[in-house]
């Protein structure tokens, strides 16, 4: 939401250092349509990101169609667009009105401002704080709303405003060591901009020490969770004792830093965990994936690929942090534009129906859920259908599955890789979908029309039967 009170000659030479950051040559005229204004505009904007950044640039090329930029291998695209966003006057004014020093003469005095424009500039902040933040009973901004506010300071320090003054604190220096022993504590190899968002975030609950509005509810869901309690356990190590309300803060902040473990495997044991306590919290979620499946004819519920950028999209939205946050802009092919409008309705209808009316998704947050889904949907393939298998004993789900695998066509089916031993095992969204469930004769407590039975002793009937049903099914569909 803060993108779009910023300058926009600023917010647009950030959006084309994070493409030129990425690719190593690109069209002028692609790149002009894709973030929508003119060939000469981003010719020009070239030029002013290679002087700005000029010490972190090896080399660069700015031709009559092209452009091609070659940054240091040291610098992250990070560093650069702070710079850029130093610029900002509205950033500036912004910081100096949360800290009480919003005075119009010394504000025209230290920016080299006019007092008109100093004005302006305080009324372009107010407009910004009275919707980010809302208005309370008297209609007046609600500056009391202390977690928002500490999403804001977060928003203009992680664009590099006011961050001078921090090094001078002891504190914030204590705040890097707390977030270190974090992200160790959580096999996290965090990058250099993760761990500012968890500096700053512990910085903010170190220093102030406001009463902050979270639910009931959500502390007590968060504190079943292995973050809440780890980093708990990371300030105890330091010797101070931070209060439920704000270890529930820099918990939200966490949950929306990437995961970067060293084996893959924690990733596959990370998204499993945070599925089912996702699932558990917001069973709406499940609703989501299913119009996801029927907007693009694919089966995408349990495909990790797709399910895990969800799951951050719906834990950033749910923490009420999504439009606070610093996030890359991707580019995206024009040819692409489609996807990108069917992903923003399905979310912002999602959201209405389970959520509310006033969530609002940055334009950021979806680019970047399309950048990492693009991929998959694109391949366009067809909605498969899911088949459960439920049997007493691993022998008989081997022999089952194997022999089902035979039988069926994998355009059209897949074989469920969850394990179930009973009826009772199976999770109820799978009675509420189309799907087929096959189940050992002696777990049937009585025959129902939609579970198809099997035995040992009829193994080749009961296949044949069940290859006749299912593929009629189908055909007549």
């Amino acid at each position: 939401m803060i993108d779009n009170f910023i300058e926009k000659d600023i917010l647009r030479r950030v959006k084309i250092t994070y493409v030129l950051y990425e690719c190593r040559q690109i069209k002028i005229n692609e790149l002009a349509t894709n973030i929508n204004t003119s060939f000469n505009t981003i010719k020009k904007d070239c030029y002013t990101i290679a002087s700005k950044l000029e010490n972190d640039l090896v080399s660069y090329k700015i031709s009559r169609s092209e452009l091609s930029f070659q940054f240091k291998p040291d610098t992250s695209c990070y560093e650069l667009v702070r710079k850029l966003y130093l610029d900002s006057l509205f950033l500036r004014v912004c910081y100096r009105y949360l800290l009480g020093k919003n005075n119009y003469t010394s504000i025209s005095e230290d920016e080299f401002i006019s007092v008109t424009k100093v004005f302006n500039l305080k009324k372009k902040s107010e407009r910004y704080f009275r919707q980010s933040l809302g208005l309370n009973s008297e209609g007046e901004i609600d500056f009391d709303n202390k977690l928002k506010i500490r999403y804001i300071f977060l928003a203009i320090w992680m664009r590099g405003i006011g961050i001078s003054e921090l090094n001078k604190n002891p504190l914030f220096f204590q705040s890097e060591k707390i977030a270190l022993a974090i992200s160790e504590l959580l096999k996290n190899r965090l990058s250099k901009k993760s761990l500012l968002y968890l500096q700053y975030s512990i910085f903010l609950s170190l220093t102030r020490r406001d009463t902050l509005m979270i639910e009931a509810e959500t502390i007590a869901f968060l504190k079943t969770g292995i973050i809440f309690n780890s980093i708990n356990t990371c300030f105890l190590q330091q010797n101070v004792e931070m209060d439920d309300q704000n270890l529930a803060f820099i918990s939200f902040v966490y949950k929306n830093l990437p995961y970067n473990p060293e084996s893959y495997r924690l990733i596959e044991v990370d998204y499993q965990y945070y599925r089912t306590r996702l699932i558990k919290s917001h069973p709406s979620v499940v609703q989501l994936i299913r119009n996801f499946e029927a907007g693009f004819e694919m089966n995408l519920l349990g495909e990790m690929e797709f399910e895990k950028p969800l799951m951050d999209l719906v834990y950033t939205t749910s923490f009420g942090i999504n439009e606070f946050l610093l996030n890359q802009y991707f580019f995206i092919n024009s040819n692409d534009f489609h996807i990108k409008e069917k992903v923003s309705k399905i979310i912002c209808a999602w959201l209405k129906e389970y959520f509310s009316n006033t969530i609002t998704m940055s334009e950021s947050i979806i680019l970047q859920f399309c950048q990492q889904v693009m991929p998959l949907l694109k391949k366009g393939e067809k909605k498969k259908i899911p088949i459960i298998i439920v049997a007493k004993d691993e022998y008989s789900h081997m022999l089952f599955r194997n022999n089902i695998n035979k039988i069926i066509s994998e355009n059209y089916f897949f074989i469920n890789d969850e394990i179930y031993y009973s009826i009772d095992d199976i999770p109820e969204l799978f009675f509420n979908i189309h799907c087929f469930i096959v189940c050992e004769r002696c777990l049937l407590n009585q025959e129902r029309k939609f579970i198809l039975p099997i035995s040992i002793n009829n193994l080749t009937n009961d296949l044949k039967d069940i290859s006749n049903y299912i593929f009629t099914c189908v055909l007549t569909k």
